[in-house]
C-alpha cells in the first residue's frame, strides 16, 4: 500500500524545525484537516521524548480518530511515528532534519499506511500525493510564521 516520501529545503534551523513538529498539540492551530490533537501519555523533561498522541481527522466527509507512539530523538534530529490504535492496518511516519547551514535544512519525510476500510484505502491511495505536499506546505508555512518568513 501507500509508501510516500518527500524532501523539502527550508530556510529555517533544525532545531527550530523539530521542535515544530515535536509539537503535536499544536498540530490543530496550522492543519486544517486535524480537528483535534491531544497528548495521552509523554515522558516529558527526557531525550529522547516520547509521547502517545490522539489525533482526530476530518477528509472529505469522513473523520477518524487515531493514536500514534511518537518518538522525538534531538540529538539525531529524528521523529519516529508509529500507529497505537486507528482505523489503520499499519502506519509508521518519520521525519529527518538535515541542516545544510546555520539557517536551512532539508527535511526527509515518509510515511507507510494502510487503512482497513477499503473505501478509506481508496480515497488515501488517490490522494496520498496531494495529502503530503499539503502537509509539508502547511509545516513550512507555520515555520515561516513562528520563525518568520525568509528574504525574498
Amino acid at each position: 500500500m501507500p509508501r510516500l516520501t518527500e524532501q523539502l529545503l527550508v530556510p529555517h534551523p533544525a532545531d527550530d524545525l523539530f521542535q515544530l513538529v515535536r509539537d503535536i498539540r499544536r498540530y490543530p492551530d496550522f492543519i486544517k484537516w486535524i480537528s483535534r490533537m491531544r497528548v495521552l501519555d509523554e515522558s516529558a523533561g527526557t531525550e529522547p521524548y516520547h509521547c502517545l498522541g490522539e489525533a482526530a481527522v476530518s477528509f472529505k466527509g469522513f473523520e477518524q480518530t487515531f493514536s500514534t507512539h511518537v518518538s522525538a530523538d534531538r540529538a539525531a534530529r529524528q521523529i519516529e511515528v508509529e500507529l497505537h490504535r486507528g482505523p489503520f492496518r499499519r502506519l509508521r511516519n518519520r521525519w529527518t532534519f538535515i541542516p545544510q547551514g546555520p539557517d536551512r535544512t532539508r527535511i526527509h519525510f515518509f510515511i507507510d499506511y494502510e487503512f482497513r476500510n477499503p473505501v478509506l484505502g481508496m480515497l488515501a491511495r488517490s490522494n496520498g500525493r496531494t495529502a503530503v505536499t499539503r502537509i509539508m506546505a502547511a509545516f513550512r508555512a507555520e515555520a515561516d510564521r513562528r520563525f518568520g518568513a525568509p528574504p525574498a
